[in-house]
């Protein structure tokens, strides 16, 4: 048996230690071509600009489609290739690659398994494009509240329970939607939900935005082992990918992969970027050939930075153990969630401190936390910068007192009046938003980072909305309203 298994490593080492769609690019740049296709820049020649900042070979690698390229809607050769390699290294059936990132991932997985009416259960803090494919396919929503974190003020992932009891209460269901991991890090059961879903039939959508690298993390469980059917992984986050570039997976027989590739192929650019795409084929093969031995080697060196943040300090930062303990799921330790509101500061100021006055940009701020994404790429160094920073900070611009806010989060769910589709084909106005509450909204209220809708099409606006939306604005000025003017709102027009 382990003469087998060694066979079988061997034989994955040897596959995946190939970069097919990269290399017929970088062979294709160095050609001597003189270019009648686009793209306009020509390659670069008669001194582009661009030249002196990304370099001769970018530019002489962001290609056409052309034969020896393939082409990203009907691959047959190197793209083909490419994606067989990526469906491999992650155990999928199928792999897909992304040009418009996991947005286009999330809408098509969607689109590919719900229409008119269907029934899709999703958790409330999932990403605006959920609610995106929601509003283009015309399904019915139905919101499952997420583990609320009172302590660090965040939201986890949706509990088994909730997802049993709405899989109950929903048993024609298409589809259940879960977000694994969290943008913070929770990892729910998932194998338990998959397992629940597919008992009745439901096709189980994974936003694994945040979990490109948990393949081959030891410790966790990847969504695909976990038994989804469609998910979709940001490379670019956590992947060491080019920032755009995503994959969506497949490991079902109920949707075929023709009709997956169709339905990707009506959202997706027919100009892909061979950039993109050639990052997503050299970072596959890193994380599947290096990930785990890096990610082993760095796991001690920020367990140990950690370590000397909280010593004597008034920081927490968000562990495994506390996670499990009091949600009952997984945590994913990559995410490097700092609580600083004993300090009395917000971890919006903190954000601002860390870029400011120490040259670190930090992935995003709540009301008590500051969040570090961590990557195979980080180091000793990096995180010695990091906690050194952060130890200065204390000593510098600490307050005596703790810090209690009472609009960090929206812990309530809001009504929904109608579903995202039937709120957008009715008749709107523009109102002032501190005007709007109890009326139907048309437009989407969005945190960004991370994404997550303080209401959507179709939901009622409540005043614990306005409260979260004013504290918001007031504090970071992150707010997107898809009206794009200040303190205003769509809502429905004679809605009351």
């Amino acid at each position: 048996m382990l003469v087998v298994e060694r066979v079988v490593a061997d034989e994955f080492v040897t596959t995946q230690q190939r970069t097919p769609l990269y290399d017929a690019l970088v062979s294709y740049a160095k050609k001597d071509i003189t270019p009648f296709d686009v793209p306009g820049h020509k390659r670069g020649i008669d001194d582009h600009p661009l030249n002196d900042t990304l370099g001769e070979m970018t530019l002489r690698m962001d290609a056409n489609s052309m034969q020896e390229l393939d082409l990203l809607s009907h691959p047959e050769s190197v793209i083909k290739e490419a994606q067989r390699l990526a469906a491999q290294a992650f155990d999928a059936d199928e792999a897909y690659f992304l040009v418009n990132g996991t947005t286009v991932g999330i809408l098509a997985m969607i689109l590919a398994t719900c229409k008119q009416n269907d029934t899709i259960l999703v958790p409330r803090n999932c990403h605006k494009s959920v609610m995106n494919g929601i509003l283009l396919s015309g399904a019915k929503p139905v919101f499952i509240q997420p583990e609320i974190d009172e302590k660090f003020g965040i939201a986890h992932g949706i509990s088994v329970d909730s997802a049993k009891k709405a899989l109950v209460e929903n048993p024609h269901a298409k589809a259940i939607l879960v977000t694994y991991p969290t943008y913070f890090g929770a990892m729910n059961g998932l194998k338990k939900i998959c397992e629940l879903a597919h008992a009745q039939n439901t096709i189980v959508l994974v936003d694994s935005a945040h979990g490109a690298h948990l393949t081959v993390l030891p410790e966790a469980l990847d969504a695909i082992k976990a038994g989804a059917d469609l998910v979709v992984l940001s490379m670019h986050k956590t992947g060491g990918s080019l920032t755009q570039s995503s994959l969506l997976l497949q490991k079902t027989t109920l949707i075929p992969s023709n009709h997956m590739q169709k339905v990707i192929n009506m959202l997706q650019t027919t100009s892909a970027s061979y950039l993109l795409m050639s990052s997503l084929d050299v970072a596959r093969k890193e994380l599947a050939l290096f990930g785990r031995e890096r990610f082993e080697a760095l796991k001690q060196v920020v367990m140990r930075a950690i370590e000397i943040l909280e010593t004597n300090s008034r920081y927490e930062v968000l562990k495994s153990d506390y996670v499990n303990k009091k949600f009952k799921q997984g945590y994913d330790w990559t995410k490097l969630v700092i609580r600083v509101n004993d300090l009395g500061l917000t971890g919006f100021e903190v954000y601002t401190l860390l870029k400011k006055h120490y040259g670190i940009q930090a992935e995003l701020a709540e009301g008590y936390v500051v969040m570090c994404v961590i990557s195979y790429k980080d180091s000793e160094q990096s995180l010695t910068k990091l906690v050194h920073a952060l130890k200065d900070i204390e000593q510098r611009f600490a307050k005596q007192q703790p810090i209690h806010l009472p609009n960090v989060l929206n812990e309530k769910m809001n009504e929904l009046a109608m579903t995202p589709q039937q709120a957008s084909q009715k008749l709107h106005e523009t109102i002032n938003i501190y005007e709007a509450i109890g009326r139907i909204s048309a437009d989407s209220i969005m945190i960004y980072p991370p994404g997550i809708p303080l209401v959507i099409p179709g939901e009622v606006i409540s005043p614990r909305v306005l409260q979260v939306y004013d504290f918001y604005s007031r504090n970071i000025g992150n707010v997107l309203v898809e009206t794009q003017e200040k303190h205003q709102i769509l809502v429905l027009k004679g809605d009351r």
